[in-house]
C-alpha cells in the first residue's frame, strides 16, 4: 500500500485546481500557512465564485523546490512538461 503523501501527489495530478480546505487538510497544515504561500507567490491560485482555488501544479513545484517530491514521482508527462518550463501560472 502506497503512503498518503504519494497518494495525494497523484491526487493532484489528476486535478488542476484545489481547495485552500483540500490542500490543508491533505499536508496536515493550517489553511492560514496555504495562504501565506500564496501571498508569498510559493504556490499560485486563483477567486472563483468567493472560494480560493489552488494551481495543483503548482503546488507540485514547490514541493520539488522544497525537495519534498521528486520529478520522477509526477506520472503524467503533461505536468512533468509545465513544470519544467515553469508554465504553472494561472491557466
Amino acid at each position: 500500500m502506497e503512503d498518503k503523501f504519494t497518494e495525494y501527489i497523484e491526487g493532484l495530478e489528476s486535478h488542476r485546481w484545489v481547495g485552500v480546505t483540500d490542500l490543508s487538510e491533505q499536508f496536515d497544515i493550517s489553511g492560514r500557512t496555504v495562504f501565506q504561500w500564496l501571498k508569498d507567490g510559493k504556490i499560485e491560485g486563483v477567486q472563483w465564485q468567493g472560494r480560493r482555488l489552488i494551481d495543483s501544479v503548482s503546488v507540485l513545484s514547490f514541493l520539488l523546490e522544497k525537495k519534498c517530491l521528486e520529478i520522477e514521482q509526477i506520472k503524467r508527462r503533461e505536468i512533468r512538461d509545465q513544470i519544467e518550463r515553469g508554465q504553472f501560472e494561472n491557466v
